[in-house]
């Protein structure tokens, strides 16, 4: 009996054991222990795209199992963190386990919000939230946020109210006009409100005239002020659709629902389809003489299909809008390279094509990429395109390689597309999608998403900058208008060794597979564009895998090695390396800026007294500490000031840690801080304060002195 009685405590520890574990890791990403973490990664990829809450929006519990499936992915693609769990299980995590829940719906919102809610033309209410908080938690169902009364029907009445669509009072004084004057060929939705029955509230009526706007007319009849006018539709209460526009009440459908969506979703299924394309159309579609811009959507299978669908054709009113069954034309659709389904391509009346790879399928997200994209010169490209029509093209080409699966060649796409936009004809804009053209991609070495590579007269030019329009604008300029001069050994030796005295260089040795190098780049050009008005300051680049040689002896032998070879020397002996932290254009500026001629003084306390507060002469001071980072970024802004007002007032600059005494006089409790010295007057000393110029910016200090110079100054100046 007391063995039995062991027995059942066990098997009780067990069952408990069990029950607070919760559910298993494994189980939940559907993988076994043994699995890979490319293949766990690649079951989350899977779980993620299913049961992202955004995709679950009926099913109150999708919040918590989309956390479940991050928390198991974020323990089992650890290596420790997975030990821990195979040991001990989740309460092996307890102490450890800081990321279990990362679920934020950002990213997801990032990647969609461009294109859902700028690049439409409707009206969106958007909830911006955190997990963590607990009012937003209570404001989560309704996916609504305003400054006002947080319930729901205070929300629903707030973003009624910035809802253009109308719905339509019908009287006897303007049916017949109504009926005459509004979209003749469109169906009507009436609601007769009556005494024996139920209609649509007026809010109901307003979101079904915009739930059905361009599809379906939509009215309400008041019967108990417009007897005769219901008599003569006979009817005096409920809701119809009317198919015919001229109301014919022979066929008319009764919708007993009360409820928007229910109604809406009766009255899409009484609209025609879409236009139904057969392969002989597809074929001429895909013809690159097309005059009319079409969007096809792809099936496998022309079943059922989903009625928001429906709403394409009065979205897009100036283009046409049909369906492909690739069950029924598959040697086409493998062609066209459509092997996904549901699929959206645009075939654009220039001749381009453009795939829609938007996370959403809703009309309106697939209408507002059509908008988008019909006039822009973006264009998804195949093998047919390679190399002759890209890479050996005598018109520039930049190419997007890249993978619909990865994030940031989601979040990179728009930004490239906005490129594509500003650049127009002059340069081509392309993306190949590499898990339909994967043969492609390896045979130009691309192994990594997103890669995006500038052709200019067949030499591939790789883009390492940030996923930003501008930066890629500017990659663009810089290249086609480089102001990075690239030097070889012939040229080195030429421009860089027998430099001359006045001349300053700035070489940066690289290899192209390095990434900090990478990531220089940019910054580099930018340097490039800050000295361009420096006609003695050279900026250059050495690519150290095409010139080993010349790498090897100039003692090179990390990269990125950035080098400055002063004025007042030649040859290549004499140089000085960067050594900073920050490899960023900024702080190379101001690195580069002590190596130059300046014309601001040094002032101390053996000086400062002398020159500036005795003197009549107007002076500009910079107090700075050579360990504050604003005033390193500030120096070369200084630095201009004091070049552009040359002649009218003499700039200087106090170290205060090396001259603390003039600081406290002056008052100066922060850096850098910029006071301006009007002059002495009667032979009185001025006051070591000064005038305090509260700005960092060149042009508002040059501005500044200008306006507060003394008179007789001042119209010199402006002799």
């Amino acid at each position: 009996m007391e063995f039995i009685n062991v027995i059942v405590c066990l098997v009780l520890l067990v069952i408990l054991s069990s029950i607070h574990a919760g559910e298993d890791f494994y189980s939940l990403l559907g993988v076994d222990k043994g699995a890979s973490v490319k293949e766990i990664r690649k079951a989350f990829k899977k779980l993620a795209i299913l049961k992202h809450p955004d995709k679950n929006v009926e099913d109150a519990g999708a919040h918590d199992v989309f956390i479940k499936i991050n928390r198991a992915y974020e323990v089992l693609k650890d290596e420790d963190l997975r030990k821990k769990y195979d040991q001990h299980g989740e309460e092996g995590l307890k102490d450890n386990f800081q990321q279990g829940r990362r679920y934020e719906s950002w990213q997801w919102y990032q990647q969609n919000f461009e294109q859902s809610v700028e690049g439409t033309r409707e009206p969106w209410f958007i909830n911006f939230y955190s997990t963590h908080c607990s009012h937003c938690h209570d404001l989560a169902p309704t996916r609504e946020k305003y400054q006002g009364e947080r319930s729901t029907e205070a929300l629903v009445e707030r973003a009624l109210q910035n809802v253009k669509a109308e719905y339509h009072k019908i009287g006897s004084d303007n049916f017949e006009f109504l009926i005459k004057s509004c979209e003749s060929s469109l169906p009507w939705l009436i609601t007769f409100c009556g005494d024996d029955g139920d209609c649509l509230e007026k809010k109901t009526c307003i979101k079904l005239a915009a739930m059905l706007a361009g599809l379906v007319n939509v009215g309400r009849v008041n019967c108990h002020q417009e007897g005769k006018l219901c008599s003569k539709l006979d009817q005096g209460h409920g809701t119809f659709f009317y198919p015919d526009s001229s109301i014919n009440t022979n066929s008319r459908l009764e919708l007993t629902s009360l409820y928007a969506r229910d109604i809406a979703t009766a009255v899409l299924e009484q609209l025609p389809d879409v236009e139904i394309i057969r392969q002989e159309t597809l074929q001429n579609i895909h013809d690159k003489n097309r005059e009319t811009t079409w969007l096809i959507h792809f099936v496998n299978q022309n079943g059922k299909q989903d009625l928001e669908l429906r709403k394409l054709p009065a979205l897009l009113k100036q283009y046409r809008v049909g369906r492909a069954d690739c069950s029924e034309m598959q040697q086409l659709c493998q062609k066209l390279h459509v092997n996904k389904f549901p699929s959206f391509i645009l075939y654009k009346a220039r001749g381009g094509v453009e795939v829609y790879y938007g996370g959403r399928v809703t009309a309106h997200d697939i209408a507002a990429f059509v908008h988008d994209s019909a006039d822009n010169p973006l264009e998804n490209l195949g093998p047919a395109d390679f190399p002759d029509r890209v890479v050996h093209s005598k018109d520039p080409w930049f190419v997007d390689f890249f993978a619909p699966w990865c994030p940031p060649c989601m979040r990179l796409l728009p930004e490239f597309k906005k490129a594509s936009k500003f650049y127009g004809s002059k340069v081509n804009f392309g993306t190949v999608d590499c898990t339909v053209h994967g043969n492609l991609c390896n045979l130009y070495n691309i192994h990594s998403y997103p890669t995006t590579i500038f052709y200019n007269q067949s030499i591939p030019y790789q883009y390492h900058g940030q996923h930003r329009m501008q930066d890629m604008l500017d990659f663009i300029t810089d290249t086609l208008n480089p102001r990075v001069i690239s030097l070889d050994q012939a040229s080195f030796q030429e421009q860089v060794y027998n430099k001359g005295t006045d001349d300053i260089w700035l070489v940066d040795f690289f290899a192209p597979w390095c990434g900090p190098c990478q990531q220089l780049s940019p910054e580099w050009r930018k340097v490039a564009k800050k000295f361009k008005d420096k006609s003695t300051v050279h900026v250059a680049q050495v690519d150290c895998e095409v010139n080993k040689p010349l790498c090897r002896s100039q003692n090179v032998h990390s990269y990125p090695t950035i080098r400055l070879y002063p004025a007042g020397s030649t040859g290549s002996g004499i140089h000085y390396a960067y050594s900073g932290w920050h490899r960023d254009a900024t702080s190379i500026e101001a690195w580069v800026y002590n190596y130059l001629p300046s014309k601001v003084t040094t002032l101390t306390g053996r000086n400062f007294h002398s020159l500036v507060l005795d003197s009549q002469q107007p002076w500009i001071v910079d107090f700075y500490a050579p360990w504050c980072g604003h005033c390193q970024v500030f120096k070369p802004e200084f630095e201009n000031v004091a070049e552009s007002l040359e002649g009218i007032a003499n700039a200087g600059k106090v170290d205060c840690d090396a001259e603390p005494g003039i600081c406290n006089q002056a008052g100066v409790g922060a850096y850098p801080s910029v006071r301006m010295y009007t002059g002495a007057e009667n032979g009185n000393r001025q006051n070591a304060y000064g005038w305090d110029i509260d700005s960092q910016n060149a042009d508002y200090i040059i501005r500044f002195v200008k306006n507060n110079l003394p008179r007789e100054i001042k119209r010199k100046d402006e002799l």
